[in-house]
């Protein structure tokens, strides 16, 4: 069973940003060493969040925030040392990649000059919209884009597995990319926009899937989506349903079910049990332990203090995960909370039992 935990790009700047590569080296080998002794067998770690790099990238910057400034040189190449960390301690290592997000401002000026966006810049490459600049999905240029920038990692680095996490189209107004769908129209396309957007992703998905596998059979490649499979469908046009239940597409499904047992809109054993049951893939669940001992302001009047009266709700439900038929692993986040609290110990406790 996979036991990971999230490692995301700002957990990851703190041992990097100002850190030389001695200091980087130690403290990841305490970090990768304490999470194998806890029962953890891989690591998902943010190699990609805003189109740049933790690793040595000929499509994009290295990021702002692997040593402060996005576009710095690369003082030392995080993605390589962290797979040797991993392996040393028996830990797999995914690379998470967010595809299209490139940055959370619509500001140009606050990307480096070597990053493409500004290259793109009033192209239909890009959807700039009030949450920031993203890739945009219709682009066969961005599809070429991303798809060699995954083929770079598989190719260079010796990862176990590669992750695209819930960042797909970033708003559903027609006016984020109506030139593009218009074009479409204009070329005899007959899907409607919201078919059409979803085939934009679906395409992308199945390239990359074949496009690692042509490097490493061995390499797998999966997707975690958020927890709602209507939200996904509906709004971020990502066809869940469709890519885990037919091959092509991914190796595993990991859907966020950031959602406490008491939640009124999405409670979390019947969110689950809906996954396991249209997973003909691998199917693992991330888990909310950021959630403990927070109120749950979206759970409903009945479940908003669960993470707050309770201590053991990550634990509870990895252990209802484990009896689930198809449940093949489960991912935690994320690492910087993992802290000396009963519902770290509880959670650990649960993963050493179900070891044994």
């Amino acid at each position: 069973m996979v036991k990971s935990v999230w490692i995301a790009y700002y957990e990851l700047s703190e041992f990097t940003n100002g850190k030389s590569e001695k200091e980087f080296k130690s403290n990841m080998s305490n970090a990768l060493k304490t999470l194998s002794q806890k029962g953890f067998n891989r690591i998902t770690v943010q190699v990609r969040p805003f189109a740049d790099a933790f690793y040595k990238s000929s499509y994009f910057p290295v990021s702002a925030y692997c040593f402060g400034v996005q576009g710095s040189s690369l003082e030392y190449d995080v993605l390589e040392i962290m797979t040797e960390l991993a392996h040393k301690y028996n830990l797999e290592i995914e690379a998470w990649i967010n595809p299209y997000r490139v940055s959370n401002s619509n500001d140009f000026s606050r990307l480096s000059k070597d990053n493409i966006a500004n290259k793109w810049k009033d192209t239909e490459n890009l959807i700039v919209c009030d949450s920031g600049i993203y890739f945009n999905p219709a682009s066969s240029e961005v599809n070429k884009l991303i798809v060699n920038g995954v083929k770079e990692i598989v190719e260079n680095y010796d990862v176990d597995s590669v992750c695209f996490d819930d960042y797909f189209y970033p708003d559903t107004a027609e006016s984020i990319d109506k030139s593009s769908y218009e074009n479409y129209r204009k070329n005899g396309g007959k899907l409607s926009l919201d078919d059409w957007r979803r085939d934009n992703v679906s395409s992308l998905v199945k390239e990359v899937y074949k496009t690692v596998k042509e490097v490493d059979e061995g390499v797998t490649f999966g997707i975690s989506p958020g927890g709602n499979i209507e939200n996904d469908y509906n709004n971020l046009y990502a066809d869940v349903e469709l890519w885990c239940s037919e091959k092509g597409y991914v190796d595993y499904i990991c859907p966020q079910i950031y959602f406490g047992f008491q939640n009124e809109n999405q409670p979390f054993m019947k969110t689950a049990k809906d996954w396991s049951q249209m997973a003909e893939c691998d199917f693992y669940a991330a888990l909310p332990l950021y959630k403990a001992n927070t109120e749950d302001e979206f759970a409903g009047e009945s479940g908003k203090n669960e993470f707050v009266e309770n201590n053991n709700i990550t634990a509870r439900q990895f252990t209802y995960l484990t009896k689930l038929p198809n449940t093949k692993g489960i991912y935690i986040f994320s690492y910087s909370c993992l802290c000396d609290n009963d519902e770290t110990k509880n959670l650990y406790s649960a993963m050493q039992k179900s070891s044994q």
